[in-house]
């Protein structure tokens, strides 16, 4: 395993890892994000449904499209998407906007996870290729563990509109490591 194909799989992790966390911490924080659009409870469930629908569809046709158009460029692409439309979430106009931003986000996001079952089975030696899927498994399951209280700390602590930005800084380092 030499060190840069280590550095591109640590990257692939963190993009699986950034997927999960965004799903979680706003779902955690729905009401603070309702309450700061005056959104109403139905229309928050919408928000949370249709970018779960948007994002477990996804995954289905992710493979296809990370082998065809490399996993690299398309991991690296799916990031940057997740990161744009993030970014512009706490600036939707109403909540019909902030919902096509969150299905498309749901659809960059739902990408990442199946990248870094590829990657591990492509790119690790045989014996390593358990480790790789056990990492998919701890993306999985620390992720969810996590949001929740990084949602409390962006909402209690910080800023409400950080559940959204919170991704970037985690999206830039590991565009950089795939990159």
């Amino acid at each position: 395993l030499t060190p840069r194909l280590a550095t591109g799989l640590a990257g692939m992790l963190l993009a699986s890892l950034l997927a999960i966390l965004n799903e979680q911490v706003t779902a955690a924080a729905m009401a603070d994000i309702r309450g700061a659009l005056s959104i109403g409870h139905d229309d928050g469930s919408w928000l949370t449904a249709l970018f779960e629908a948007a994002n477990v569809a996804t995954m289905v046709f992710a493979p296809w499209f990370g082998v065809t158009f490399t996993l690299k460029r398309f991991t690296i692409g799916a990031v940057l998407a997740t990161l744009m439309l993030g970014v512009l979430c706490p600036f939707a106009p109403g909540v019909a906007a902030l919902t096509v931003l969150r299905v498309m986000q749901g659809i960059a996001g739902g990408c990442l996870p199946p990248m870094l079952i590829i990657a591990a089975l492509r790119y690790l030696p045989p014996k390593a290729k358990l480790y790789g899927l056990a990492g998919y498994a701890m993306t999985a399951t620390f992720g969810p563990a996590l949001g929740t209280p990084l949602a409390a700390l962006w909402t209690e602590f910080a800023d409400w509109r950080m559940v959204f930005w919170q991704i970037v800084p985690r999206g830039i380092a590991c565009c950089a490591a795939i990159g």
